[in-house]
């Protein structure tokens, strides 16, 4: 239960409708600090700093008395005025809610303070009947001459409370309304967010035991996409590693199960038929270190490949002519050549340098002209070239006139153990592994490599390296 709990919690619905909430209760604390507990200052504030203006203004006119009258008159208040003569005037457009002057008197009490005043200043915010608050302010100014005059404003404050408390019910209101809208935009979001979630992750669930007939659908957010369209792929992927794995696993066991056969086979001869007659014994014996030499080439060229695709081998890279490197290798061929009666066409151009690992390279043209002479065709030739492209490449081509290659599986011979026909049989000679070798020796160079071939009239099996200028 206690698990259940912790899931839920911090799953992304429960996470998302959680934020939204506290985002909302954010703002409505906004609302309720600067709307309603600071409104009132603020009014206040606003309030003083334009009655300070006015009585600037008043005191810019101090012997005007038509600008002053429209003046307070304009503001909505009253006015005190004691010019420098002190001379005073009076000016009332509030009626009886005037506090500094009503029904032609001025009140001396607020003229007394202001007089007395050590900043030359006054403020007073008074209540006066029907709760109708007051806001009175005065200062003092001098003439050029430092003699004193006194402007005093007084203006309605408009009733704060009831508007307040109007503010206050709407603010109920509105943070009801604000927090159920907030509710169903955060469960409706959080589930619009989370259903492709939930789904890629019950796929997810499938693919992990093994199960790669499985699809991720899509949803509307770019991310949600994403994962959806990489995991799609690694699925494919993934189906396609586990039938070459099936397949490798097969086929070495075909491959090691046959020559272990024979050696058991060819071992139980000798021990119960020829072992006393010595030319079928050596015959016997023949086999058996055959198919051993089968089985040590086959292991070695497994560890060699996987330390290429594990990048542990390195390369000793050096300057030498590809010309003699070529002839060396066709010449190894020369007894199979002989006995198969097969002619190996070489075409070379001189001073064909690179800058390579010499043995490396060695072993892939070793890999071509032997892959060549397995399938080649009834005029039983296979051609070697070397030469010099427009791009001071240097372009090495083995090409036999054998069946050829359908176009869809040029590009997966390259791969370990491939399969054409899909009726995997031992090879006579080699191991199945020598293009997938070369593969890798070839992309540690950075060469460029490939094939063509068209059926019925054979293949070309091709590499380039950059030529070095002597």
């Amino acid at each position: 239960m206690r698990n259940k709990f912790y899931r839920f919690t911090n799953g992304i619905a429960f996470k998302t409708w959680m934020y939204y909430v506290i985002f909302s209760l954010c703002i409505l604390l906004l609302l309720l600090v600067f709307q309603i507990i600071l409104f009132e200052p603020y009014y206040q504030n606003f309030k003083t700093k334009d009655i300070k203006k006015i009585v600037n203004s008043i005191a810019n006119n101090i012997q005007d008395d038509l600008s002053i009258q429209t003046i307070t008159i304009n503001n909505d208040g009253c006015s005190v005025i004691v010019r420098p003569d002190k001379s005073k005037k009076g000016i009332d457009a509030i009626g009886m809610s005037c506090l500094i002057y009503n029904n032609g008197k001025i009140d001396s009490t607020y003229l007394d303070e202001l007089k007395n005043s050590e900043t030359g200043e006054i403020r007073y915010i008074a209540e006066v009947e029907g709760s109708q608050e007051m806001l009175i302010y005065g200062k003092t100014f001098y003439t050029e001459e430092e003699k004193p005059y006194y402007v005093i404003f007084n203006t309605p404050i408009k009733p704060l409370k009831s508007t307040i408390q109007i503010m206050r019910n709407q603010f109920v209101i509105i943070a009801g309304l604000v927090l159920l809208l907030s509710l169903w935009i955060s469960i409706y979001f959080s589930r619009r967010l989370t259903k492709p979630i939930t789904n890629i992750t019950k796929e997810a669930k499938k693919l992990s035991t093994g199960s790669y007939d499985v699809h991720f659908e899509k949803g509307e957010f770019k991310e949600v996409n994403d994962l959806a369209e990489t995991l799609n792929y690694t699925s494919k992927e993934l189906s396609q590693i586990d039938e070459l794995r099936k397949d490798l696993i097969a086929n070495v066991s075909h491959d090691i199960k046959t020559p272990l056969t024979m050696i058991k086979a060819y071992a139980e001869m000798i021990r119960d038929i020829s072992g006393s007659n010595k030319k079928k014994r050596n015959e016997h014996l023949d086999v058996i270190i055959s198919e051993s030499e089968y089985l040590d080439r086959l292991v070695s060229d497994m560890r060699e490949l996987s330390k290429m695709q594990a990048g542990v081998n390195e390369l000793n890279l050096t300057d030498f002519d590809l010309g003699s490197i070529i002839k060396d290798t066709v010449y190894k061929f020369k007894t199979i050549t002989k006995e198969e009666q097969i002619h190996i066409e070489v075409d070379i151009e001189p001073e064909l340098v690179c800058h390579a690992d010499r043995t490396k390279i060695k072993e892939v043209l070793y890999n071509f002209i032997g892959n060549a002479i397995k399938h080649y065709g009834e005029d039983k030739k296979v051609i070697v070239k070397a030469f010099l492209t427009n791009k001071n490449m240097i372009r090495i081509e083995v090409t036999d006139h054998g069946n050829g290659i359908e176009p869809h599986a040029l590009n997966h011979i390259w791969e370990r153990y491939y399969k054409v026909d899909k009726h995997y049989q031992r090879a006579h000679s080699g191991t199945g592994l020598g293009l997938a070798i070369s593969k890798e020796i070839l992309e540690q160079h950075h060469a460029i490599y490939g094939a063509t071939s068209e059926i019925g009239k054979g293949s070309t099996f091709y590499f380039e390296l950059p030529q070095v200028i002597i």
